[in-house]
């Protein structure tokens, strides 16, 4: 009996062997051959479920992989900062990309001039963050996704205006102005309300339009008579609707600074993945990233696509 038993432990051994082993090649394969630094414990990566986001996911999944680390690719996994940061903290995801405008949000009483600057945004969000939450943001793409407002190149031209000094200047002189944004521009301190009492101009109630699905769309065919809209500054749709985004030269709406999160713990088992993050978002600039959101929401290549094109350019990962 009991050579039967061991023999039968001897098989489930080797059975559990050759699958180990064909999972640690499967990840090999990923990995272009490399040897697996973490074979088994693989890096969960997330994101939120938008373009940019995807676009970011894939780079840090492809640039892990290319490391040699083994990854699960959780990219466009969470609707919303909340669920992916919730994950976080749970422990469900490893790595999880956000923004330090959104970042700073948390923390209260933040002092207001903390969102108009890259360094000292990601700076005071890192800290906070390590301190009471044993997360890590790594470093940060020197560009903003912010809030903005944007006209056509045509309007632009005729009217002069290339700023929010200039739009002040045309309202204030009597141009008329009808507004696309999203419902939350209109009462969020650092939207609309922040720009109109920074650069001294009003937009009358009557003459904003909200509850839109494609405000840059709408710009450039004049729905409703609208020469003004609500624009994420990374957007992709810029150059495709002939958009000019409006210079915040104040500073008024928050700085959103791409950045990967990490786990305490998570980082102090695998230091090496500091320098993989730092090496891809580091490289990143707003033109960069406003062509590769362009080409995923105008020229409809896929995100992993673009994330690669993009690091095999820039010699981050291999060819």
């Amino acid at each position: 009996m009991k050579r039967k038993i061991y023999s039968t432990i001897l098989v489930i051994g080797l059975i559990g062997s050759l699958l180990a082993g064909c999972g640690n090649k499967k990840a090999e394969e990923a990995n272009n051959g490399k040897e697996i630094i973490n074979p088994g414990d693989p890096i969960i990566v997330s994101t939120m479920n938008d373009t940019e986001g995807e676009i970011l996911g894939r780079m840090m999944v492809l640039a892990l992989e290319d490391a040699g680390y083994e990854v699960t690719d959780n990219t466009f996994g969470y609707q919303g900062t909340v669920n992916g940061r919730t994950a976080l903290l749970e422990g469900e995801t490893d790595i999880y990309m956000d923004y330090t405008g959104r970042g700073l949000r948390l923390i209260e009483g933040v002092d207001p001039a903390l969102y108009s600057k890259m360094d000292t945004a990601f700076e005071s969000i890192s800290t906070w963050d390590k301190e009471n939450n044993n997360l890590i943001w790594m470093t940060y793409a020197p560009y903003s996704n912010t809030d903005g407002l944007a006209v056509t190149k045509e309007f632009s031209k005729k009217n002069n205006v290339k700023t929010l000094v200039d739009l002040a200047d045309y309202i204030n002189n009597g141009g008329e102005v009808k507004l696309l944004c999203y419902n939350y521009f209109v009462t969020l301190a650092t939207g609309l309300p922040g720009l109109e009492a920074a650069y001294g101009f009003k937009i009358p109630e009557d003459d904003i339009i909200v509850d839109i699905s494609n405000p840059e769309q709408m710009l450039s065919e004049g729905t409703n008579g609208a020469n003004v809209c609500h624009i994420y500054t990374s957007s992709g749709l810029i150059d495709a609707y002939d958009l000019v985004v409006l210079e915040d030269s104040k500073g008024i709406c928050p700085v959103y600074s791409p950045a990967p999160i990490i786990r305490k713990e998570r980082l102090e088992k695998y230091p090496g993945i500091q320098d993989v993050m730092e090496k891809i978002f580091t490289s990143i600039t707003l033109e960069d990233q406003v062509k590769m959101n362009e080409k995923v929401q105008v020229e409809g290549e896929s995100g992993v696509d673009v994330a690669r094109e993009y690091l095999q350019s820039k010699n981050l990962i291999s060819k």
